[in-house]
């Protein structure tokens, strides 16, 4: 696969003055649209390929049946979006370490999204292997198998439904490792993913593969026009939370739970006696 080398220039911005504001094609000079590599200095920092090799076909029918809610991730953006892979314990609301709630309600379509997991990580590894075997042995040291993707380095991920996100970074994933974004276009024009910091936005074809550090820097989703009534843009992006390395055995996770809310309803009682 041909490949082709640029090397951006770190841009010093107000991040005050991007965060949480809507992207525009402008935030970016370089337009990137064909297989990339990134450089800033001597590091990559972001790999682009315009149309992986496999055949997508399965993975977009599956997107299509998915059943999306707006939600509210934990930077707080409003998405219409499907979390999938594995969540880690929510001590507030007496959830222990779990497989995403898709697993169960859409079994099917659940285990096509996780098995792309593995295509991504290929790319991952021919084109920063050093990068990705630390991230896969991060994976393999800290975090049960029963909560990882199939072999790959990911412990989850999340489908995006038609969201032109605002500038925003990442957060709870593993530092300095890559996280990995398909995406798929049918009629739309816009959807580019800005990354102002590195003066670029990438176009974001149908089938493209995205791989960089989306807690590092800043980026954000261009306005998405749809050219017809059944236009759709889909994002599934697989990551590694380090909310994971946490996680004990499923039996042990629900004692764990079991445990803390029989806390909390003793120092309920010692207060009202």
């Amino acid at each position: 696969m041909a490949i082709k080398s640029i090397h951006a220039k770190f841009r010093e911005i107000n991040l005050k003055e991007y965060k949480s504001r809507s992207a525009k094609p402008e935030d970016g000079s370089t337009l990137i649209d064909e297989n990339t590599i990134v450089y800033l200095g001597d590091q990559i920092v972001l790999v682009y390929i315009a149309k992986v090799d496999e055949d997508m076909r399965e993975f977009v029918e599956a997107l299509g049946r998915v059943n999306y809610s707006k939600n509210y991730r934990s930077n707080g953006l409003l998405t219409t979006s499907r979390i999938f892979g594995y969540a880690p314990r929510n001590v507030v609301r007496n959830h222990p370490c779990r497989a995403a709630s898709i697993a169960a309600e859409q079994p099917n379509e659940s285990d096509i999204v996780q098995r792309f997991a593995e295509v991504a990580a290929k790319y991952y590894h021919a084109y920063n292997p050093a990068l990705a075997e630390t991230h896969l042995q991060l994976t393999e040291e800290k975090v049960l198998a029963g909560y990882r993707i199939g072999s790959s380095m990911f412990t989850s991920g999340i489908i995006n439904h038609n969201n032109p996100l605002k500038y925003h970074f990442d957060a709870g994933n593993y530092k300095n490792v890559w996280s990995a974004m398909f995406a798929f276009k049918k009629n739309i024009e816009g959807g580019y993913l800005a990354l102002p910091e590195l003066n670029l936005c990438l176009k974001c074809t149908h089938g493209s593969l995205t791989l960089f550090d989306g807690q590092s820097y800043l980026h954000g989703v261009t306005p998405i026009r749809k050219l017809s009534e059944d236009a759709v843009r889909y994002t599934v992006v697989f990551y590694s939370l380090q909310q994971m390395w946490n996680c004990e055995m499923p039996k042990d996770e629900i004692s764990r739970i079991r445990a803390k809310r029989a806390e909390v309803e003793l120092k309920k009682r010692n207060k009202q006696s």
